[in-house]
């Protein structure tokens, strides 16, 4: 019997969830407000995590950088439907050293400059290096604009060039 060898992973996305603030046409998961909040338990967040702690390659341009296709990025469904869970994501791959850790927001909760800079600084506070900020025109039905505005400014000012907007030209 051929066994098919599967690549050690250099970068990986950890979900916290299927259940998202958005219903967008393209997403590949599926994700919607109609899953159930199906979080992932601490106990397996913390052994993801440990398993892929030695592995996870930080960004070319340093361990505190991000990039798309490398490190480590809190996604789902949305994260921000339970920060007290991201948050805890957070410290703790900061606690095993893992590199170029990032979160994947469609910024829903961004409902005002105080609240938003708020949960920004506490993350980066924990150990987050950067936010990527999902911008599309699926996104828009459901998330009005200037909250999508606010986190790129506020996250701009916070992480600075550990910001990356998917896709800018929307």
């Amino acid at each position: 019997m051929n066994r098919i060898r599967v690549p050690k992973p250099v970068s990986a996305g950890v979900f916290l969830t299927y259940e998202c603030s958005s219903e967008c046409k393209h997403c590949m998961y599926a994700c919607s407000p109609r899953w159930r909040a199906d979080w992932i338990s601490e106990q397996d967040l913390g052994i993801v995590l440990s398993q892929l702690s030695d592995k996870i390659l930080p960004s070319p341009l340093g361990p505190e950088r991000v990039g798309v296709n490398y490190g480590l990025h809190f996604t789902g469904g949305e994260p921000f439907l339970n920060f007290d869970l991201l948050l805890k994501a957070v410290e703790m791959a900061h606690e095993l050293g893992i590199p170029s850790t990032f979160v994947e927001t469609n910024c829903f909760w961004c409902i005002d400059d105080g609240s938003t800079k708020e949960r920004l600084v506490q993350l980066k506070d924990s150990g987050l290096d950067g936010v990527l900020i999902s911008v599309n025109p699926f996104i828009l039905e459901q998330v009005p604009f200037e909250r999508t505005e606010r986190a790129i400014r506020a996250s701009r000012e916070i992480f600075k060039t550990n910001l990356m907007v998917y896709q800018e030209t929307f």
